[in-house]
């Protein structure tokens, strides 16, 4: 860098500390859709199941042994990317309990599904046994008391992982829930169907381009390494300049570091029908409108919906960052 760009590099981070408290009393933060950061627990990612006959067997995130005496009938999911799951592959008469957020028009990708059938909402374990299911699938992060409740009533209750940090863990949990439900045909068909979707994006990158230098957003929070989000841009051929600049899992990214890493791309995630709004409230942050991102047009607001699920439906994000990246400008 000469050094008549060190000196505009460092008149533009003194600026941007200057409105720093303006930003964030100016910009609703309602519009920016914040990642979910995980809370710090310890589960084991690894796919653990036995035979295919039935009883099956599996071992979930927190340890247990769950054992699923036939092929379910009668499915409740207690988290939204498990809906997700379960969608891709069960008939939906056979889902009979849902999350809260299935019944959200705001970002739910199973709204169809749940309006027409109307599965229960499963967020308490009364719910759940009125719902009489035979198999529970929980995510690891909920209440081990309601888990403990509904395996003291006899249902197997296994624990699933639902964060995920690589699409080859989506693919390979597409395949545990074919096995808990007893859906293997189908959960080959759609893992087959994902990882071709994830291929077909990655060939997109032309010989020889240089990685799009990528900051992925959440509000005032980027992701690192050790995230979905970086998976998804090493699969494409970019650079993750959050990770690329040492920060590892979801974590605060400072005006000044904006406009020192000036990224070429800026994508964050939107509530649904509001990106255009998202988009304009990013832009209106000095710290940003500064980055080439900005300068290329380069700053895109994608509906949660489509940016944050971490199931089946992580492939159209990353159909649609390549077309962004390397093909039609509207990612379609």
């Amino acid at each position: 860098m000469h050094g008549h760009e060190r000196t505009v590099l460092a008149a533009l981070v003194a600026a941007v500390a200057g409105v720093a408290v303006w930003v964030q009393a100016s910009t609703p933060a309602s519009l920016v859709a914040p990642p979910e950061r995980p809370a710090q627990r310890v589960v084991n990612a690894r796919v653990r199941t036995g035979s295919a006959a039935f009883p099956r067997r599996a071992v979930g995130a927190d340890d247990r042994d769950v054992v699923v005496p036939r092929a379910p009938t009668r499915i409740v999911s207690q988290y939204w990317s498990v809906d997700e799951y379960v969608y891709a592959l069960v008939p939906p008469a056979r889902v009979v309990g849902v999350s809260e957020t299935a019944y959200s028009d705001a970002s739910s990708n199973v709204l169809p599904y749940v309006t027409r059938y109307r599965p229960a909402i499963a967020t308490d374990p009364e719910q759940v046994l009125r719902a009489n299911p035979d198999l529970v699938i929980a995510p690891d992060s909920g209440r081990a008391e309601v888990t403990g409740i509904l395996r003291d009533a006899g249902l197997p209750v296994y624990r699933m992982l639902t964060q995920f940090e690589t699409l080859d863990a989506i693919a390979a949990h597409i395949g545990l829930v074919g096995y808990l439900t007893g859906e293997d045909a189908a959960a080959a068909a759609e893992t087959d169907r994902f990882r071709r979707v994830i291929a077909r994006a990655a060939a997109m990158r032309p010989p020889d381009v240089p990685a799009p230098r990528v900051l992925g957003m959440g509000a005032t929070y980027t992701y690192g390494s050790q995230t979905l989000f970086h998976d998804i841009l090493r699969v494409l051929g970019a650079e993750n300049v959050a990770a690329t600049h040492g920060f590892t899992g979801y974590d605060h990214v400072s005006d000044e570091q904006i406009v020192r890493w000036d990224p070429e791309w800026i994508i964050a995630g939107a509530i649904r029908g509001q990106a255009r709004q998202t988009r304009a409230a990013l832009l209106a942050r000095p710290a940003i409108a500064v980055t080439s991102a900005a300068r290329l047009g380069h700053v895109v607001a994608i509906e949660d919906d489509v940016f944050l699920p971490m199931s089946p439906y992580t492939a159209r994000l990353v159909e649609l960052l390549a077309g962004l990246f390397y093909g039609n400008p509207d990612g379609r």
